[in-house]
């Protein structure tokens, strides 16, 4: 591979928390993910930073891409690593007292410069200089180094190394009031280069160290001229190296945005002596002064004499710091004899590896000094040699086992070699040349290759995964297949070719077994066990079981590990090349038909045709155990909650809005309350006692207090069992509920409501109790709790109510949507397959489907108890019904359609000879009495006609919930019980006057479509109703103000709108404009209305108003056409008509008066007529048609103009 090939594949990660060790690293940027890595070849992790390097270009770059990565809450930051900088270069091992000149010369002589191509930048201690080349070095290095190293300058040896590009800027001339935060935005905006900073470390006065995320970032801001708060800044990239040591180690306390705090001129002590480096232990003279002193003389003078031995003992100390580029030239250092010997001979002196470089500190500047000297004299005669391996050598090399095999051999203490790999070329760095090169001399010696012929029955072992893990495993050798057919080439160490040859072949020749699992879907699984269970069975050399246990699912192979692998290569395979697709299918009662053995032998029979599995996943339809839909609808009703009175004293009229389901909409929940209550007390409490105490419970909502429980099924089968007594004469709701096994979809979560609430009930009503009266209801609180607990730990409720068990968890809604709906999830072959399974299964159910219509003026009389008896037909027969106009139409399955009809005239029966509602509120009012006034208060209008109704059924008494409490109504005795206060006051039913109260319910509005299906009226409230109406005033233009509208009406002409679609078909086959359809206005007299609802638009009545373009049907793009007294004449009672209409304007050309239908294209072939005329083609106003179709009446707006 070639040598930038590592780079490449080299990723930088900062930003580590200390918890992130290299194996977490491991796992997160293997993981493709997440990471969008691959596999690593390594992770080396020093401090906050990590340098991973992967097998693949492609997925280190993945990782470069995503930039978001976040371990352990903390978000990393990746870049490229850092590469050699080819403008900059170091000159190390120059003497101190070398002139500036003299080094000029020696870098122009040397390398061939001339004065513009270069400067010199010489660190704090002139012991380096740092070369900046105007371009990047061209000479080969290795050569140019070896140059240098054999001459001397100024009797002292020096050499020239390259160093890593640098992330940091070195800012300076700041202005004094300038900031790190400050610096941070200024770097990151678009005129101070828009590069992300990483870190901004204040140094010096008007100096600072700004570091960058990307290392490309200096290369951008360094082309630029900076300028901050008025000061011309001067930036230059920024070495560790150059800086003065005392600088390096004064940076952690500004760093991070920090600002570093300021110091007067006189509070800074003057300095007789070079600056010093303070140990972390040791206190600083700012932190001296800031100690608290007591304010007395003598223990003043004290303070002073300590703070002074500690500056006399902090002043002493002296330290320097030699840093090395080459991290590998330091561990060679610090490996050597040579370091341990300079320690010993200075004991005094504390000389240790660490800041990329050799620090020392000593109390003697002079040997101080020489240490340096000896140290940079050591690292002057250091030599690296290159080392040139073909690639699998290299790599074999490069083997972590076999390194520290080797370096165990190597590394002398008195002259420590170490080796680095990158790609094929080695390179070896020893204290001298000639260590250097007997280190060379070693490795290549070493090295062993030997090959191994294999044969030919065991060739297909070298390519099974067991030959890779053994390969891997395999230490101190490195094995692939050779090029050459039947040979294996290996390296290993001098001296282990027969151990290692051994291995190998005993490897080839011992047989192995493989049991391995192919996990996939239960449908993929039966698809292949039905359509490929031929090929399975062609796979005789290995055994093949199907698993379909609960956590598992799939394939297991066994056998010989070649032949496991080729089946598993071959299933695999197969698996992915599987198709799926799930198809949704909306016919009502689709899921009863899939219990039908007709739509069984239609699934086997695609099975068979298609060569495909179908698996079903639909909720079970159920059969209702209970047949009378009515009794179950009227039990459904006892279950809503009604407003007691009215929330206005406006007259009385139906507030349908207000009744609603009470939770899940079960009415069982009275019959509980009934029946705990009666277990509470000793004997039943008649419902006369407490008639003269007023009801303090009417205002306590009873179902609002708490997340429901559970209701004990022991509790449920009491509640069945008491309503197996006949309540009423010959109906009995709550025993009508239960045993319709899921008609409503009763829930336990509903009744265990009821039976917390009315325990919160008992202890909240204490308070409205005399003293003498609360014992007693705190004990039948009490009791109430203990005969729960009772029931929740009984072990045979369960047994006790089998009918709850078997009740669907889902509402009715919920039970009547399932039955429409059907998943088939297929699995084929090939794609087509499953097209051809969802237009079939499509063909086979809509070629069953049908319709019946049955029409009956009291349809609309509609209560909301009919309204329940058409779902619980919808839901008893698994049919689709809906209502238009007068007209009801059922849809469905032939067999289930015959059924629902059958209910469905059995219900038109029932709203023909019942008394509507509002017949109800105009003859009736329900009332109760105040127990002490004896005032009379009236009934809200749902709970009156739910009463009224209840009476004319003959019943002896109702259950009625009124605002969420449970009431009995008591016709018998005319008196309502509160079941949870057990107080009743009297009811009272009165006939009022016609006449009062004819006038307080509005008659019904005035309609000219009032007698015709499919009309419908839009409610004012709907976001429908303001689109039509929001459209219409946008393009009335000067009738803004002078037009009112009344109403607006939908209409549902289902003959006119098949026609107007298969119209739109064909013209959007032919159609070349972009819009085919546009929404416009038609005005036309009262007479005309009917005829156009039902009939449509009509050309031939052309000419009544208008044929200047054409004698076709014409359409305004604007109402304010429309509404002109000549298109719309109002009639007596000044009420105007405007239909809103779909026209199918298609390709349109301009009119004319002599046009019976639209122009001919200018084509040639077929001839093609345009789909319509305009009276201008840039920018119409109208548009005629001539096609009765093209047009369909959506909606009806009645309006009228508004005299002032």
């Amino acid at each position: 591979m070639p040598v930038e090939s590592l780079e490449e594949r080299t990723v930088e990660v900062l930003s580590l928390p200390a918890a992130v060790d290299e194996e977490l690293l491991f796992l997160y940027f293997e993981n493709k993910r997440r990471s969008g890595g691959g596999q690593l070849v390594s992770v080396e992790k020093t401090g906050d930073r990590a340098v991973l390097v992967f097998e693949e270009t492609e997925a280190a770059a993945q990782v470069l891409f995503k930039e978001h990565h976040v371990l352990h809450n903390v978000e990393l930051s990746v870049r490229k690593p850092a590469s050699k900088d080819r403008c900059r270069l170091l000159l190390r091992g120059i003497k101190p007292s070398t002139s500036s000149e003299m080094v000029e010369l020696y870098v122009e002589i040397m390398m061939g410069l001339n004065v513009p191509d270069y400067t010199l930048c010489p660190s704090a201690g002139r012991e380096f200089f740092l070369i900046h080349l105007s371009q990047p070095l061209s000479k080969d290095f290795q050569n140019l180094s070896a140059k240098i190293s054999q001459r001397k300058l100024d009797g002292a040896v020096v050499t020239l190394e390259q160093i890593e590009q640098t992330d940091s800027l070195l800012v300076e001339n700041l202005h004094p009031g300038t900031t790190a935060d400050l610096l941070t935005l200024y770097f990151e905006t678009k005129r101070g280069g828009d590069q992300k900073v990483k870190e901004v470390t204040m140094l010096a006065e008007g100096t600072a160290k700004v570091s960058f995320v990307k290392y490309e970032s200096l290369g951008h801001i360094l082309d630029l001229t900076h300028k901050l708060d008025g000061n011309d800044l001067v930036v230059k990239p920024y070495f560790d190296f150059l800086q003065p040591a005392e600088s390096l180690t004064s940076q952690d306390s500004a760093t991070g945005g920090r600002e570093t705090p300021e110091r007067n001129e006189e509070d800074i002590p003057m300095q007789t002596s070079p600056p010093v480096v303070v140990h972390e232990n040791s206190q600083t003279l700012s932190q001296m002064s800031l100690k608290p002193l007591v304010v007395h003389a003598e223990e003043v003078e004290v303070a002073a004499e300590e703070v002074m031995d500690q500056m006399e003992e902090v002043e002493l100390i002296l330290s320097s710091h030699v840093a090395i580029a080459d991290p590998l030239k330091l561990s060679v250092l610090q490996q050597s004899i040579f370091l341990k010997d300079t320690k010993k001979a200075h004991p005094n002196f504390t000389i240790q590896i660490k800041d990329n470089g050799v620090h020392i500190e000593g109390t003697d500047r002079q040997k101080v000094e020489q240490i340096k000297h000896d140290i940079l004299d050591c690292f002057g005669k250091m030599a690296e040699i290159p080392l040139t391996l073909e690639p699998e050598e290299a790599q074999f090399l490069a083997r972590k086992d076999v390194k520290g095999r080797l370096l165990e051999t190597v590394n002398q203490p008195a002259s420590p070699a170490l080796y680095t790999v990158s790609d094929c070329k080695v390179s070896v760095t020893s204290l001298s040349q000639n260590s250097a090169n007997e280190a060379c001399s070693f490795l290549k010696s070493q090295l062993s290759h030997f090959t191994i012929p294999v044969d030919a029955e065991f060739e297909t072992m070298l390519y099974c995964r067991e030959w890779t893990e053994f390969v891997q495993a395999l230490s101190f050798c490195s094995v692939k297949v050779s090029e050459r057919e039947g040979n294996i080439d290996a390296f290993t160490l001098k001296g282990m070719e027969s151990e290692k040859q051994t291995a190998i072949m005993g490897f080839l020749t011992t047989p192995i077994e493989r049991e391995t699992v192919i996990p996939m879907e239960p449908g993929m699984l039966k698809y292949i066990q039905i359509h490929r269970h031929q090929l399975m069975a062609d796979m005789n050399q290995v055994s093949i079981f199907p698993l379909e246990a609960e956590d598992v699912c799939g394939l297991k192979i066994h056998g010989h590990a070649t032949a496991c692998q080729m089946a598993e290569e071959v299933l695999q395979d197969v698996v992915t090349s599987i198709c799926t697709r799930v198809i949704t299918v909306n016919a009502p009662g689709v899921t009863r038909f899939l219990e039908e053995a007709d739509c069984q032998h239609i699934l086997k029979e695609m099975d068979k045709k298609f060569q495909v599995y179908i698996n079903l996943k639909a909720v079970p339809w159920q059969h209702l155990a209970h047949q009378d839909i009515f009794d179950t609808a009227w039990n459904m009703m006892s279950g809503r909650n009604f407003p007691k009175v009215s929330s206005d004293s406006s007259p009385q009229e139906l507030r349908s809005d207000s009744m609603h389901l009470d939770q899940n909409g079960a009415p069982g929940l009275l019959e509980a309350a009934k029946k705990i209550v009666s277990a509470v007390d000793d004997k039943p409490e008649d419902p006369t006692s407490n008639s003269n105490n007023p009801d303090e419970m009417d205002d306590v909502d009873l179902y609002s207090a708490a997340e429901p429980t559970s209701l004990t099924d022991q509790d449920l089968s009491g509640i069945a069992a008491d309503s197996s007594q006949p309540s009423a004469v010959g109906n009995n709701p709550s025993e009508l509920l239960l045993q319709s096994e899921g008609a409503v979809g009763l829930s336990s979560d509903f009744e265990e409501d009821a039976q917390l609430s009315l325990a919160i009930q008992y202890s909240m009503e204490t308070s409205h109790y005399s003293l003498e009266d609360e014992e007693e209801q705190l004990q039948k609180a009490l009791e109430l709790s203990k005969e729960m607990s009772q029931h929740e730990s009984s072990p045979s409720c369960s047994e006790k109510s089998p009918v709850v068990k078997k009740s669907f968890d889902a509402s009715l809604l919920d039970a009547i949507k399932a039955a429409n709906t059907l998943q088939l999830f297929v699995f084929a072959g090939y794609p087509a397959d499953l097209i051809r399974v969802d237009i079939a299964f499509g063909k086979k159910v809509t070629g069953r489907q049908v319709e019946e219509k049955l029409e009956h003026r009291c349809v609309r009389n509609m209560s909301d108890y009919h309204r329940i008896c058409l779902d619980m037909i919808k839901r008893k027969h698994a049919v689709e019904i809906q209502i238009q106009g007068s007209i009801i139409t059922v849809s469905g399955f032939k067999d289930y359609v015959a059924g629902g009809v059958c209910d469905v005239k059995l219900l038109l029966e029932k709203i023909s000879t019942s008394v509507s509602e509002r017949e109800i509120l105009r003859s009736v009012q329900w009332v109760y009495h105040d127990p002490v006034s004896s005032d009379t208060t009236p009934y809200s209008p749902d709970a009156t006609v739910f009463i009224e109704t209840a009476l004319r059924m003959r019943m002896q008494k109702v259950d009625i919930l009124l605002d969420n409490q449970p009431h009995t109504i008591n016709f018998e005795k005319m008196q309502e019980y509160n079941i949870a206060s057990g107080k009743s006051v009297k009811i009272s039913r009165k006939m009022p006057a016609s006449g009062a109260l004819d006038e307080d319910i509005p008659e019904e509005e005035y309609s000219l479509l009032s007698n015709l299906p499919e009309v419908s009226k839009v409610d004012e409230e709907s976001d429908e109703f303001q689109n039509v109406v929001k459209n219409f005033y946008e393009t009335i233009k000067e009738f803004h103000s002078k037009i009112r509208i009344i109403k607006v009406e939908k209409l549902m002409n289902r003959l006119l709108y098949n026609q107007y679609k298969l119209k739109k078909a064909s013209v959007l086959q032919r159609a070349t404009y972009p819009v085919i359809e546009q929404t416009l206005y038609h005005g036309t007299s009262e007479n005309s209305v009917k005829e156009i609802c039902v009939h449509g638009f009509n050309r031939s009545f052309c000419g009544k108003n208008a044929t200047v373009y054409g004698q076709g049907v014409y359409f305004a793009v604007n109402s304010a056409l429309s509404v002109q007294e000549q298109y719309s004449p109002p009639n007596a009672d000044g009420h105007k008509y405007v239909f809103v209409s779909k026209v199918l304007t298609g390709d349109y050309t301009k009119g004319c008066h002599s046009m019976k239908t639209a122009p001919l294209k200018e084509t040639e072939g077929i001839p093609l007529r345009y789909d319509s005329v305009t009276d201008d083609i840039t920018k119409p106003e109208m548009f005629i048609i001539f096609n009765d179709t093209q047009a369909f009446p959506e909606y009806l707006i009645t309006c009228q103009r508004i005299t002032r």
